[in-house]
């Protein structure tokens, strides 16, 4: 039997429950202009640690090289954000959003749309989006217009229907938060995707082999998810691991840790094997990211990644 929070998973606006807001530190601060000279030599994967969320975006993404390296003059920018849920620690901070928004535009930006369509009630749970409103209007939703593609290479997903705004696109930006997953123990880049799936492609990740719960055949589910991020490699992912639950996922309300980073990186297992570690589990641990790895989407072993650890 379903319960409530199991319904409300599949709701396609993705509800936001209520206006409880997570008091961010430093919210003075938050949304300053950074200059920062991009850093000497690119980084595989760079974290980014203190109290100012907004700065520690825009310091990740120079690590990196620079926005302007992932795009280009007059780019459409698919960002893919979770930001569905209010309850803190389950939602990507607006403040990191907001960064990458801002850096998408100084690089030259055409167009930014949102994937799964961020709605105003997202804006509304940091104080300092105030200061953005005219960055925030100029966001495009990408409706709710589906398109079903096949995935040859899938192993459990043949095929899927996606947001066609995924697969149109200049340019995708996967901004996702590590938090705790009651199913495959953590949310990452790699689970974020679902974000762009219809309701029926849903319910085959978690009923397509018949399975009686939501999280029955956590095997299938995880290979589904690997399956889906075949699709499309992104060209930037952006991970919020500042403040996350550890129980309760991925609705929450749960404890709530601060581990105060942002991750950064191309390489979307890597950026999903590094927040594993964060929450406390080694990389094999979490399904989705040993299928990924297998698929040939990334690298798992961070021993072989290069990781810029960076104070903000």
């Amino acid at each position: 039997m379903k319960t409530r929070q199991d319904r409300r998973m599949f709701l396609k606006t993705g509800a936001l429950l209520g206006a409880g807001v997570l008091i961010q530190p430093n919210i003075s601060s938050l949304f300053a202009n950074s200059s920062l000279p991009p850093a000497a030599g690119a980084a595989g994967l760079a974290v980014v640690q203190g109290d100012d969320y907004y700065v520690n975006t825009v310091k990740s993404i120079e690590a990196l090289g620079g926005m302007k390296k992932f795009i280009g003059n007059n780019s459409k920018v698919g960002l893919l954000v979770n930001s569905r849920y209010n309850k803190p620690g389950t939602y990507v901070k607006p403040e990191i959003t907001l960064a990458v928004i801002n850096q998408c535009l100084a690089a030259g930006a055409k167009e930014i749309i949102s994937l799964e369509n961020v709605t105003g009630s997202y804006w509304k749970l940091s104080g300092g989006s105030k200061k953005h409103t005219d960055v925030i209007n100029r966001i495009k939703n990408s409706g709710e217009g589906f398109t079903e593609v096949a995935i040859p290479k899938a192993v459990s997903l043949k095929k899927a229907e996606v947001k066609k705004s995924f697969l149109e696109c200049d340019v995708y930006i996967n901004i996702p938060i590590f938090k705790q997953h009651e199913g495959i123990k953590i949310t990452g880049c790699l689970k974020n995707l679902m974000g762009l799936t219809s309701y029926s492609t849903n319910q085959y990740f978690h009923f397509g082999t018949k399975a009686k719960g939501w999280y029955e055949d956590v095997t299938f589910l995880s290979q589904c998810i690997a399956d889906i991020n075949l699709l499309r490699k992104p060209d930037l992912c952006i991970a919020d691991a500042t403040e996350y639950i550890t129980t309760n996922g991925p609705f929450g309300p749960g404890n709530v840790a601060r581990a105060k980073k942002v991750v950064a990186g191309t390489d979307i297992v890597a950026v999903d094997a590094l927040g594993a570690t964060i929450l406390g589990y080694a990389p094999g641990e979490i399904l989705p990211i040993k299928l990924a790895h297998q698929l040939g989407l990334g690298e798992i072993d961070l021993a072989k990644i290069s990781v810029k650890e960076i104070k903000g």
